[in-house]
């Protein structure tokens, strides 16, 4: 959250900085098609709920059988919040009108993004039994693209503020990985049959695309056909559901750990552009 905050105060920085050695000056500054290139940072964060489910399998106890007696479908239920900032690159293209000092318009964008946020990791730790068999989880996306109307005000005859409403496409993947060594450990524990081992070693995954709200707010300054933009917006991610089979592993607590992952994303990025 730190070189978040950083990242931040530096974009106020360099477009301040342009703003004033800006002399550009004329009537429709802001109008015309453009291109550009765009560099930021991502905050994302992930809040994650795990449940266990179907049949108990005694939590690990020692000598507990693989399979689970007759409960209920157990309420298992764990919490938790995760985030991680991480890099964006991107490019950007639109058209704006101007009338007087309101500017509108529309901008179509994509680009890179590096987010992988851990969301729980006790691979190493094993601080307890469902922990331990559990193992690891990752949420990561790599790539976006989007379509956002801007509307504008002139505040300055060089210096645009604007608003947009952004829609945004982009595949989020949950993996759920193995604890190998706590896996080693209790197949020396527990009596599990080879088919349950095989399936304990194997990674889950499942990913999440579609449509994303990412409204915003920035400023541009025009420096002739040129400008430079600060950015900032919030993109209301999907909700992902990972389904883990734990059927092979002895110390977990349940045949299931269904897990729910909803992401949302902090954005603030910097963008230079050439106006036509």
């Amino acid at each position: 959250m730190k070189k978040f905050l950083n990242t931040m105060l530096i974009t106020a920085a360099v477009v301040s900085a342009a703003s004033v050695v800006s002399a550009s000056t004329g009537a429709k500054v802001a109008q015309g098609a453009y291109l550009g290139a765009s560099a930021g940072a991502a905050n994302t964060n992930v809040k994650h709920e795990r449940v266990a489910s179907g049949k108990m399998t005694g939590g690990g106890v020692a000598g507990a059988a693989i399979v689970g007696s007759n409960v209920a479908t157990e309420t298992n239920i764990l919490k938790s919040d995760a985030g991680k900032t991480a890099g964006l690159f991107g490019l950007i293209a639109g058209y704006n009108f101007q009338s007087g000092s309101l500017v509108f318009g529309g901008e179509i964008y994509g680009g890179l993004d590096s987010t992988k946020v851990n969301v729980s990791n006790d691979t190493a730790s094993g601080a307890s039994a469902d922990s331990a068999a559990y193992g690891s989880l990752t949420v990561k996306r790599t790539n976006f693209m989007g379509f956002a109307p801007r509307l504008g005000f002139m505040v300055a005859p060089n210096t645009l503020m604007y608003a947009r409403l952004g829609v945004e496409f982009g595949k989020w993947k949950a993996t759920s990985t193995p604890n190998s060594q706590g896996l080693a450990a209790q197949k020396t524990t527990f009596t599990v049959s080879t088919a349950n081992n095989l399936l304990s070693d194997m990674t889950f995954s499942a990913s999440k695309g579609g449509m994303s709200f990412a409204p915003g707010l920035g400023m541009e300054v025009y420096m002739g056909k040129a400008f430079v933009r600060a950015q900032y917006s919030y993109l209301f991610g999907p909700k992902i559901t990972l389904t883990q089979d734990m059927r092979g592993n002895a110390m977990y607590n349940g045949e299931f750990a269904v897990h729910t992952l909803k992401t949302s994303q902090h954005k603030v990025e910097l963008a230079v552009g050439y106006k036509f």
